[in-house]
């Protein structure tokens, strides 16, 4: 497939069938009379945010997602990050009402966020569910013409139950998520996939050509990142214009306000002292009436 051009603004379309083959055959233990999967919730996105990795804690909205199935909180997050520019085209459609079943959806990817992050709770269970995250949808060619992409069940690591019909028991710190590798998704010294997602490119559309802006400031770095305590952040302003240096959370709540009022030209440095902040990670944005822009940084302790 011809690779898009460089300052081509294209728009695909993917259809996405997610099978579920998990059943009583395929994972035997304690397998669930009411087996089914939540709604499915996603977005596409740039390469900038990542809403949930492994071996890293769970947000607020992969939590609700995992223990309930809820998706008002990871909508939120999905609104944050529309604002600031690191997603685009949200996904939420229905689930499987039993499993084994399959459901298929499409949605629309551009060239600016073709990364794909969608999951869906696997009921019942404490805090269990399946997806991808940051799954790529181009590549040097242009946009993948298909992918199947097996699933495995994961821990959000936020209850400690161990079983599909566990009580509610709070796992306090929570644990990173992970994924479940023994009982009951293992069938004997194997680890079956509870699934699949098949992705078919559909259509592409090129848009509109991406004029160049002249841009009247620049977030210039954010040093050190990752950062233990500190971090600086350095703009620079062509012109004096009004601007907000403020910092997020991923779950959009405003942190701190660096600074509001009037930036004059030049180079500009801000110090954010997240001492007392838990760690993860964070939205530095700044922002003035026609413009915004934005930088991850990664609080460790």
């Amino acid at each position: 497939m011809t690779a898009y051009s460089g300052n081509a603004k294209q728009t695909a379309v993917y259809s996405l069938t997610f099978e579920s083959d998990w059943s009583a055959t395929s994972h035997p233990s304690d397998f669930p009379s009411s087996a089914h999967f939540s709604g499915l919730i996603g977005t596409t996105h740039n390469a900038s945010i990542s809403y949930w990795t492994e071996g890293q804690p769970a947000s607020l909205g992969i939590k609700q997602m995992a223990e309930t199935g809820s998706k008002s909180a990871l909508d939120q997050i999905f609104t944050t990050t529309d604002d600031i520019g690191s997603s685009d085209n949200r996904i939420s459609a229905g689930g499987l009402s039993t499993s084994p079943s399959s459901i298929t959806i499409s949605f629309s990817a551009s060239t600016s966020h073709p990364f794909l992050t969608l999951v869906s709770m696997i009921a019942p269970s404490p805090d269990w569910f399946v997806g991808v995250s940051g799954l790529p949808l181009s590549d040097q060619n242009g946009w993948i013409p298909s992918l199947v992409i097996d699933l495995f069940a994961y821990d959000a690591g936020t209850d400690s139950g161990t079983s599909y019909a566990s009580s509610n028991a709070a796992t306090s710190p929570p644990v990173p998520i992970s994924q479940l590798v023994e009982s009951p998704f293992a069938n004997g010294s194997t680890v079956p996939r509870i699934g699949r997602f098949v992705l078919t490119l559909m259509s592409v559309t090129t848009t509109e050509k991406l004029d160049e802006v002249p841009s009247s400031f620049s977030l210039i770095s954010t040093f050190p990142n990752p950062f233990s305590d500190r971090v600086a952040i350095e703009f620079e302003s062509l012109l004096s214009e009004n601007a907000q240096v403020q910092v997020f959370d991923v779950s959009g709540q405003l942190m701190d306000v660096l600074f509001s009022g009037t930036l004059v030209g030049g180079r500009h440095s801000f110090e954010w002292d997240a001492s007392a902040k838990p760690a993860g990670a964070y939205f530095v944005q700044l922002k003035t009436g026609r413009k915004s822009e934005f930088r991850t940084v990664h609080l460790v302790k």
